[in-house]
């Protein structure tokens, strides 16, 4: 998918507790989701390379554990999915 539709107010209800790079790495998730329409790798380091934040595996962890739900398939987005 290379194009979704963009719910300012919606994403801003759910993350204004996030700091600003943790919104970037959840923005960067999405977009991976997106464009793959596939559950993200179960491995945050392998994730944070795909997003190019390598040095933030710890933090790329987090918003994965956060805003998606581990299966066994990998990380999902009932969000994302519907």
């Amino acid at each position: 998918m290379h194009y979704y539709q963009f719910n300012i107010g919606d994403y801003q209800s759910h993350t204004a507790h996030l700091e600003p790079m943790e919104d970037l790495i959840y923005r960067r998730l999405l977009d991976l989701y997106y464009l793959h329409e596939r559950p993200l790798n179960d491995d945050a380091t392998t994730v944070a390379k795909q997003i190019g934040l390598r040095d933030e595996a710890a933090s790329v962890r987090e918003m994965l554990n956060e805003f998606f739900e581990r299966t066994d398939e990998g990380y999902r987005s009932s969000r994302a999915d519907k």
